[in-house]
């Protein structure tokens, strides 16, 4: 132990916590190669162990859970006085250890103040005075601190578990890019000149605003570098009753005086006597009418030079608050996504392209420079921050150390083997291409790899990065010319209103992806608003789309009881319907300067619903829609339209020969027949990706006859199904139905549930997924989510109506079908919602049931009334008689393998229980 050090270390108190968020938290930090210390060996005590005292002295940053019971805990509290004694400390220059309180089921002010129950220090058993004063310091400086409030009526865990990795991850980059006190030595020196100023000294009271990203830590090490030099301070939030909480900081709880002056008449007169800072937060960013009473408070009663730090990423809040002076805080983007890459002759020119296709994708600038390049202009690399050299025969490790004389940070990629004498402090990736050689092949996970090491280098990890293809192709001519358009609109200081127009399956979201993942960062906030088509179709689809557009941007979304908390105030407002959502989207933007992409808009709703209540965005901002109805855009008035086209030859080639071979070009016995094969897929991106995956791995000469006989089918099917469906026919029994169901019912799924789902069902749950996944008909995004591109799904959508017709999850199909009852007999699948109801009159036998699909929903008109009568045992009646021994829906089932999916909400009056050995999946 005493040699082990943790990137983590997690403070809790066990029964509360620990085989709960805590459990599952030890598990995503491990997924990611990142280290924590949990303790699950606690023996009963009232010290702390000493290898207990070590870890949190070599750990990097810490945890605090502070559960409803935490207070109760002498260890937890030890611990929370010992951590923030080292956190105080500061440890090394490049190694702040900064803290995190987790406010689980508790509300900061509890932790602050210690008025309730559960957090009187005085009901502690066997503490003394001295220890509750100590633990009481701690507790209140630590509840300063800006953390996560988790709520488990209001939050899932696993967005409590997302947020504080995130949380985690983007300490961790700011220790492998830089000092963090140098990330903001430019912002204080500012700050200190200002209080240094004739025009600081001249007022009672000095204000200053303060905007842009990272405003969190920010505040804190304002904190930690001025408060010393005022009588008192204070952090506060959108909270409730901040004018009470602002005294209690500044002034502390003062008695009842003689003279029965009350305490709100009190605290004004003692607070004009100090000379105060105030770091006020504007989290939720919807306005200040809020806080003017606090403001009201400040101007009349801060005395003696005090200081407000006004703090919000949003600049036209800081002139509501009307301060004094303005600081700017600098954000990635202006660290530069701009990436050398340099290499020698003897690289192969595909191999450069998808680098900077690859890079491009992920929102970088790319500089390709050859080693001749570098030979006669010396100073080409001077300002590089990070340069990737591609090792070779004609450039070695040494040779390049030779060119460059900067401190730039240096990635090495060895594209074939090399001297392994040289030696490099530097990261280096071994990844041995020689195309030339049949067996050789392109490593797709090192290659990732690879990205992800440049990208966190860079600075340039960031959560809201969009994910794309594995070989992207034709987007950085197609970046850079929207990006022209992009630039001329900015010229104009107006709002940009952008159309890319194109058919299925041309790259439309890719590159709406790369447009986003390049600008994001120059805005106050953004959003990519992905599959539009599909979610507007579900139950209150639009609106829940709405309401994600307000998670992303502004606000804190309650996704269980679809409202929206305004983040730290007592107040929700429920999205009622599409007209209520339009006018809170209107509201709650205006002003704000966002980057918002509304992706696959295909109707006049959604157009109504999601584009114009942006108008009121400010006049920085830019709205990107995709589609592939022009017709839908035309009343908008865009300001430009960008026409999408297919790939030309050269593109095509590349994009086909990455899927097919996994090599730049093909081999000579089938160059003829590929580039057959290419042509007839008439430069559609989507189509290239699925026939090249398809017939990847048959690349021996005995396989010329199967490309042939593919290239006759391309031939025979002119339409876009018909090409697509070859990769389908030759799937195999369980994986087409795995396939089918997907499209029909868990496109947008937990990975890991989809799986759950087709192991109930098939037996094999990963197996079918990975054959999917290389035959390119699903992927899985950032988030652990299945996707299916829209005309695939469509294209499995069409197979189930035009065949078997054995699945059924449209909400009128589904009345159609519980109508007549003559269909159930044959479903594989349905989904319905909780407002309708199987036949009254009659069992409705379901021998081929295997996924049930049922969402929140409701009827209206003249069927409402007959439909939720039979609500309260809407499932009594099911029989799934040929799965015996599972028999009734209703009941008690057991011992069958049916896979049910309760979706939006429970149903109440329902019993739903399925037995150990069937797996099953809720909210998925």
């Amino acid at each position: 132990m005493a040699g082990t050090y943790y990137q983590v270390f997690l403070c809790h108190r066990g029964p509360d916590a620990k085989r709960t968020i805590v459990n599952a938290l030890h598990e995503k930090l491990k997924s990611k190669g990142i280290s924590s210390f949990v303790d699950y060996e606690i023996v009963k005590g009232t010290e702390i162990e000493s290898h207990i005292v070590k870890a949190i002295e070599n750990s990097l940053f810490f945890i605090i859970i502070l559960s409803p019971d935490f207070a109760s805990s002498k260890w937890c509290l030890d611990e929370v006085v010992r951590i923030m004694r080292v956190k105080n400390s500061g440890g090394s220059s490049h190694s702040p250890r900064n803290v995190l309180p987790v406010f689980y089921n508790v509300k900061p002010s509890e932790v602050r103040y210690q008025h309730s129950d559960s957090w009187d220090l005085s009901k502690v058993n066997r503490s003394s005075e001295m220890q509750r004063k100590t633990w009481s310091e701690a507790l209140h400086e630590l509840s300063k601190i800006t953390g996560i409030e988790y709520n488990t009526d209001s939050m899932f865990q696993e967005e409590a578990v997302k947020r504080i990795v995130s949380w985690v991850e983007s300490n961790l980059n700011d220790l492998i890019s830089c000092q963090k006190e140098s990330k903001w030595r430019e912002q204080i020196e500012e700050l200190e000149q200002m209080l240094t100023s004739e025009a600081f000294k001249s007022k009672d009271a000095f204000f200053i605003g303060v905007h842009g990203t990272n405003t969190r830590e920010f505040s804190d090490h304002v904190v930690k570098q001025f408060s010393s030099r005022f009588d008192a301070w204070s952090v506060l939030s959108d909270e409730a009753d901040p004018i009470q909480n602002l005294y209690l900081d500044l002034i502390g709880k003062v008695d009842e005086q003689p003279n029965k002056l009350k305490f709100s008449d009190y605290a004004p007169l003692r607070l004009q006597n100090k000379r105060c800072l105030l770091v006020l937060h504007d989290h939720a960013g919807t306005g200040i009418e809020h806080l003017r009473p606090l403001l009201k408070v400040v101007k009349q009663n801060f005395k003696n030079q005090s200081l407000m730090v006004f703090i919000s990423r949003f600049q036209h809040r800081l002139h509501e608050v009307e301060v004094d002076e303005v600081i700017r805080l600098p954000s990635s983007e202006d660290n530069g996504g701009l990436l050398f890459i340099c290499h020698g002759a003897d690289i192969h020119q595909s191999f450069i392209n998808h680098l900077e296709e690859i890079f491009c994708m992920r929102g970088l600038d790319v500089h390709l420079l050859s080693e001749n390049e570098v030979l006669r202009d010396s100073k080409c690399l001077e300002n590089a921050r990070v340069i990737l050299a591609i090792i070779s025969n004609s450039l070695s490790i040494n040779d390049f150390q030779r060119l460059i004389r900067n401190t730039s940070k240096v990635i090495y990629i060895s594209y074939v083997r090399h001297s392994t004498n040289e030696s490099s402090s530097d990261i280096r990736f071994d990844f041995e291409v020689r195309f030339e050689e049949p067996t050789r092949h392109y490593d797709k996970v090192r290659f990732k790899l690879m990205v992800e090491k440049v990208m966190k280098t860079l600075n340039q990890a960031d959560e809201k990065i969009m994910g794309g293809p594995d070989f992207p192709v034709g987007l950085v001519k197609r970046r850079k010319e929207i990006e022209k358009m992009l630039t001329e609109i900015k010229s104009l200081q107006c709002f940009g209103r952008f159309g890319l127009v194109g058919m299925g399956g041309i790259g439309k979201t890719s590159t709406a992806m790369s447009i986003y993942n390049k600008m994001h960062k120059k805005f106050e906030a953004s959003f990519f608003c992905l599959n539009i088509r599909e979610h507007a179709g579900y139950y209150r689809g639009l609106e829940d789309l709405q309401a994600k557009i307000l998670q992303n941007t502004v606000l804190n979304v309650n996704k269980d009881k679809r409202t929206y908390d305004i983040e730290h105030r007592q107040k929700k407002i429920e999205i009622n319907d599409v007209k209520h959502g339009k006018s809170i989207l209107s509201s709650e933007l205006k002003g704000i300067n966002a980057l918002i992409v509304l992706d696959d808009v295909d109707h006049e709703s959604h157009i109504d619903a999601l584009y114009r209540p942006l108008c009121t965005l400010g006049a920085k901002s830019v709205v990107v829609i995709t589609t592939r109805n022009r017709d839908s855009l035309k009343r908008e008035q865009l300001t430009e339209i960008y026409e999408m086209q297919e790939l030309d030859k050269e593109s095509s080639e590349r994009l086909f020969h990455w899927h097919a071979f996994l090599k730049p070009e093909a081999p000579a016995h089938l160059k003829t027949v590929s580039q057959d094969v290419i042509a007839a897929c008439k430069g559609l991106p989507l189509s290239l990706k699925v026939i090249g995956s398809y017939l990847y791995g048959h690349e021996s000469e005995s396989d010329i006859s199967f490309w042939e006989e593919s290239f006759r089918h391309l031939q025979e099917n002119e339409d876009i199904f018909g090409v697509l469906r070859i990769s389908y026919d030759h799937l195999r029994g369980n994986e087409k139905e795995a396939f089918l169901d997907i499209c029909c019912f868990l496109i947008g799924k937990l990975e890991d549930n989809v799986c759950i789902f087709l192991e109930g069902c098939y037996g094999m749950g990963q197996t079918l997924l990975n054959v999917l996944k290389s035959r390119s008909l699903v992927s899985t995004d950032a988030e652990g989510r299945i996707r299916v591109h829209d005309l695939l799904r469509d294209m499995g959508r069409h197979i189930v109506r035009e065949g078997k017709k054995d699945r059924v999850w449209e909400e009128e199909t589904a009345n159609d079908v519980l109508e007549d009852g003559g269909r159930l007999s044959t479903l594989r699948g349905l989904s319905i919602n909780n407002g309708m109801c199987f036949p009254e009159n009659e069992v409705a036998m379901c021998p081929e049931l295997r996924i049930l699909v049922v969402n929140k929903g409701n009827m209206s008109g003249t069927d409402s009334h007959r439909h939720n009568s039979s609500r309260r045992g809407f499932l009594q009646k099911v029989r799934c008689r040929n799965l015996s021994p599972f028999q009734c829906l209703g009941g008690m089932p057991c011992g069958a393998k049916l896979c049910a999916t309760m979706r939006g909400t429970s149903t109440p009056h329902t019993k739903l229980s399925l037995p150990s050995s069937t797996r099953v999946a809720n909210r998925i």
